[in-house]
């Protein structure tokens, strides 16, 4: 298991990110597909099993996350299996 945090800065309130993309404004917990990776076809953005905790927007248009990377689905259920029922 691994563990990163990191902050997107100049988040508007709709979520749009001066220097491009967008990110979730309210807050939210995420985690990989069953398969791994966000289930989305063949897209590549985040390989593997991880769980992400996205904090809500400041006033000041920043928004923290942290992401959680673990080596296998199994290990990903072994550690949440106190915070969720399947």
């Amino acid at each position: 298991m691994k563990m990163e945090t990191f902050e997107t800065k100049n988040v508007a309130e709709d979520g749009t990110v001066k220097d491009g993309g967008a990110v979730i404004t309210t807050g939210a917990i995420r985690r990989s597909h069953p398969d791994g990776g966000c289930g989305t076809g063949n897209c590549s953005c985040s390989p593997g099993h991880w769980v992400s905790i996205i904090e809500p927007r400041t006033e000041d248009g920043i928004v923290k996350a942290t992401k959680i990377h673990f080596e296998s689905r199994e290990e990903m259920e072994e550690y949440l299996k106190d915070f969720y029922t399947k």
